[in-house]
């Protein structure tokens, strides 16, 4: 599944156009969403990286994802493009099964990021906690960790009694806040409402719910605004 391209257009910081029209993902990481911290970065540094270059294509196990995109590691000038962008803190290693040829040098190159504190890494300097970005929570379930995320959508399930923050799009496989009906008379105002589009710090035990990690909150003093 090796081939040669020239990318047209960059549309964000995984994601490009090449020149037959193919939309290209690039496999093992994750770049922030449009809403959240260091997306334009990451789109800007993929942009003046790739595009209107010839780019090497090397797939993997997979050859597209739901959305119809290829899936590809891409090389230019010799060098792997998906482990830059982690490297320089504009991406998180993010493991695909069964898509992991070179998950252990994203993986690293997540570490050495966030040894040097760049890019979404950067808020550590000024942390005094072990706080940890939401598309880390798969690696910590069982444990208590404070989690920073933006709250991009939510739900509210009446018939349930359950509300949920969710921090990606899409929503499935990815951090979710849980609160319980019993629960939403201590916030201020009904949660869904109370913290939709905000940047937070959720604390609290992380537990896998059908390979959703969640935490489940039931007291305004485990989620904190921080914008």
């Amino acid at each position: 599944m090796n081939s040669t391209t020239t990318v047209v257009k960059v549309i964000d910081g995984d994601t490009f156009v090449t020149d037959s029209g193919e939309k290209v993902r690039l496999i093992g990481i994750d770049s922030p969403e449009i809403d959240e911290s260091y997306y334009a970065e990451a789109k800007d540094y993929l942009s003046t990286r790739v595009e209107g270059k010839q780019v090497l294509l090397e797939g993997d196990s997979s050859n597209r994802d739901t959305y119809d995109r290829l899936l590809r590691y891409v090389w230019l000038d010799g060098e792997l493009v998906n482990r830059e962008l982690v490297e320089e803190g504009l991406a998180l290693s993010k493991t695909y099964e069964p898509d992991i040829k070179y998950q252990h040098i994203f993986n690293d190159a997540q570490q050495r990021a966030r040894n040097e504190q760049v890019g979404i890494w950067s808020y550590l300097a000024n942390s005094d906690t072990a706080v940890i970005f939401y598309l880390e929570a798969d690696n910590y379930v069982g444990q208590v960790r404070t989690v920073e995320g933006t709250v991009l959508s939510t739900a509210k399930n009446e018939e349930d009694g359950i509300i949920y923050l969710n921090f990606h799009d899409p929503y499935k496989g990815y951090f979710t806040v849980i609160i319980w009906q019993d629960s939403w008379s201590n916030f201020p105002q009904s949660p869904d409402a109370y913290y939709d589009g905000k940047n937070v710090l959720v604390t609290g035990k992380i537990i896998d719910y059908k390979g959703t990690p969640e935490i489940e909150v039931s007291d305004g003093s485990q989620i904190e605004i921080v914008g």
